[in-house]
């Protein structure tokens, strides 16, 4: 099997997928796809391992999975010649920089005709953009759109490479719904229902730094437990963290699936694989971030506050609204019949 170590971003997850039922083929394949720190070209050396390892094993049911991984195996391929194509007439590429998931709106606008040009102009914006807000060049990311022509008339921006700092592929990803049926560059995430967080309901949980999302941190809530036999089976875990959007309702309480379409909540314009990102949160909790120890400890006495605070999210539920998320958890508490915090 794989070594979830070397792709697994989170070591938490990693260590506890290693400690579980072994992943099927897909499973793996998926693991080294949506690995957000290795390049393609290492990926590419993963994928080759797993089907050096799955040849010739008797893998019943799994002959499809092997398909798609050998698919898998010629994308990369195709993308490492596109990278070092010399261009032509059909496509266009447009270079673009994020910081913490955000586009960088200073960015001068460039068309290119090869990649390569792209992915050097990505490469100085990013080193430019560092210096300019003081700022590491590894909280940024570089974005290649791959447009292909539609008729004499007009491109359309079919396909997203994502960048590291250095220029390096970590992900192609289709930005419309034909590339998506088509799938036929597609290298990246396709399906980590097999991932969750392996933190009972009540974890205070924070984004680990990275270039693709903003400091974020939030309550885990779980329909089932780790440690319960549903847990494998029950993918269904919640975020709750600080949202504006909810001020009068839940006192700025959101509340989001941690599903493959997280990410593009917290400034990712790209489906990435978010709960990879997260970490028990470890220290002390400042003043401001109080609310969330005592939310937690909450959620791990009474569950059912969690069904509260999704009827209080809804409009015109509540009748009063709750400025301070503190004061409102104080509120749930009381509502719960609860004493502490």
């Amino acid at each position: 099997m794989a070594d979830l170590s070397r792709w697994i971003y989170s070591p938490d997850i990693a260590a506890w997928l290693s400690a579980g039922r072994p992943l099927d083929l897909a499973e793996q394949t998926d693991c080294i796809l949506s690995a957000p720190h290795r390049t393609l070209e290492e990926k590419l050396e993963g994928l080759r391992e797993l089907k050096k390892e799955e040849e010739g094993l008797p893998r019943l049911g799994e002959g499809k999975a092997l398909e798609d991984l050998e698919k898998r195996i010629d994308i990369g391929e195709t993308l490492e010649e596109i990278m070092d194509q010399c261009g032509g007439l059909r496509h266009q590429y447009e270079a673009d920089i994020f910081f913490h998931g955000q586009k960088e709106e200073f960015l001068k606008r460039r068309i290119f005709t090869i990649p390569g040009a792209g992915i050097d102009f990505i490469k100085e914006q990013i080193k430019e953009a560092s210096g300019r807000y003081e700022l590491a060049p590894e909280y940024f990311f570089g974005v290649l759109g791959k447009f292909c022509r539609r008729g004499v008339r007009y491109f359309e921006r079919e396909w997203n490479m994502i960048l590291s700092p250095e220029g390096k592929l970590l992900y192609c990803l289709p930005e419309t719904a034909e590339a998506i049926r088509r799938s036929d560059y597609w290298f990246g995430p396709m399906d980590y229902h097999y991932m969750r967080l392996p933190y009972p309901s009540g974890t205070v949980v924070e984004t680990v730094p990275s270039s693709f999302f903003p400091s974020v941190k939030g309550v885990v809530v779980s329909k089932a437990e780790p440690g319960e036999e549903e847990f494998l089976k029950e993918d269904e875990q919640w975020l709750l963290y600080p949202a504006d959007l909810y001020r009068g309702r839940s006192g700025g309480i959101g509340v989001t699936p941690l599903n493959n379409y997280t990410s593009i909540l917290f400034g990712g314009e790209f489906v990435l694989p978010f709960v990879q990102f997260l970490r028990r949160k470890e220290g002390t909790f400042s003043e401001s971030e109080k609310w969330l120890k005592d939310l937690g400890a909450l959620i791990r006495r009474d569950k059912s506050s969690f069904a509260m605070i999704l009827k209080d999210g809804q409009p015109g539920e509540r009748s009063g609204a709750c400025e301070s998320r503190q004061r409102y958890v104080e509120e749930l508490w009381e509502r719960c019949g609860q004493s502490g915090g």
